[in-house]
């Protein structure tokens, strides 16, 4: 594993709940950094909270609907009054809701963007306003595999995170000169988030599923929220002061670009 050292830094991680969420912020405090968990479902936290306690980490738990902005902006200044600064936003919040295009509910195009591209955007401006008078700061928004090509059963999952890249691009070119770092990561099949929605849209068993999306991919193995982590914790290390408005594949070979 990279040396990477976050001592006195902080981060706050959307999406803590979820897998990928869960392991970007098992890395940042394996790193020495406190980390604040964020998410809407409160009791998701509960566990990842209680395994980087049990690590040594010092940890925060904040209930948060990133789609609500004075809820985002009380969190990030709240942050701000305890620390006196926020070095890191890790974006994993999202939302993903299988459907083929014909099927597809305008409802849920909006809900998926309310959450994937403009919560997304809420939480990046809340932090950039204190990020900027401070003259640095590291932004990791999570994109997808989707984020390159576009998926029939996932048009609006899809379209979110094809956005994604763009407003990472946009904002890395707005901030660059206030040195802050603003990238993205496109995961492949990560196997916390897939199993929760794949086998059943699809009506197989988990492990015809398994099979079936590794077989995709050229290294031969779907990823970890670990793999995740690892490469989120890269762009926000001092290895990575040259690297902003890219999107970092971490899917196996899945898409070469």
């Amino acid at each position: 594993m990279i040396d990477i050292d976050f001592t006195g830094k902080n981060v706050l991680v959307t999406g803590a709940g979820g897998g990928i969420g869960n392991g970007l912020a098992r890395r940042y405090g394996k790193a020495g950094a406190k980390v604040y968990l964020a998410d809407r479902d409160a009791k998701a936290l509960e566990a990842p909270a209680a395994e980087l306690k049990a690590m040594g980490c010092e940890v925060s738990v904040c209930a948060l609907d990133i789609t609500d902005e004075a809820a985002v902006r009380k969190v990030v200044d709240d942050i701000v009054a305890t620390d006196g600064k926020i070095d890191m936003l890790c974006n994993c919040a999202g939302v993903i809701i299988p459907s083929l295009y014909m099927d597809a509910k305008s409802a849920d195009f909006e809900k998926t963007l309310a959450v994937n591209l403009v919560g997304m955007h809420k939480c990046i401006q809340a932090v950039l306003l204190h990020m900027i008078p401070a003259g640095s700061g590291k932004i990791v928004n999570i994109a997808s595999a989707s984020s390159r090509k576009g998926v029939s059963d996932l048009a609006f999952y899809s379209a979110s995170k094809f956005g994604v890249i763009s407003l990472t691009q946009s904002v890395a070119l707005s901030v660059a000169a206030s040195n802050i770092n603003v990238n993205a990561i496109c995961p492949g099949f990560v196997e916390s988030s897939i199993m929760a929605t794949g086998p059943g849209f699809y009506n197989v068993t988990k492990e015809q599923y398994l099979a079936s999306v590794t077989a995709k991919v050229p290294l031969g193995h779907i990823q970890t929220a670990d793999d995740i982590g690892n490469a989120a914790a890269f762009l926000c290390s001092d290895m990575a002061v040259n690297i902003t408005g890219q999107a970092l594949n971490v899917d196996g070979g899945l898409h070469m670009n």
